[in-house]
């Protein structure tokens, strides 16, 4: 029962995102840590690189938020080991790794010191 309702949401979000470009439609949410601080957080641009990934422009969308991009593939890897528990148990085990988890912790770390230090 939760998945239609969850597939529907998912399809409006990517309509909304494909039409309207988060740069310059005024009703998306700006990033309150940016707003704050006027540092980026680690998903500061992942809306208008979202966008610019649904229309196709995959090198813009780099530009908004690389760390988005990079992290297409990983969600994927994420969905099939959910999808395919039962099958493939090894898989499922190995994508619910405590070192797994640090490893992706690191990196959004990594990637949130230095695009503030060098401006990624």
């Amino acid at each position: 029962m939760l998945f239609p309702i969850v597939m529907a949401v998912l399809l409006l979000g990517i309509v909304i995102y494909g039409v309207f470009d988060p740069a310059e439609s005024g009703f998306f949410p700006r990033c309150p840590f940016y707003l704050l601080t006027g540092l980026k957080c680690p998903g500061c641009g992942s809306q208008r690189a979202v966008h610019q990934l649904l229309t196709f422009h995959p090198l813009e969308a780099l530009r908004y938020n690389a760390l988005v991009v990079a992290s297409i593939p990983l969600l994927a890897f994420f969905l099939l080991a959910e999808l395919m528990q039962k099958k493939w148990p090894k898989l499922y085990s190995f994508s619910h790794n405590t070192v797994l988890a640090w490893v992706i912790l690191a990196i959004i770390g990594l990637w949130w010191l230095l695009r503030n230090i060098f401006g990624f």
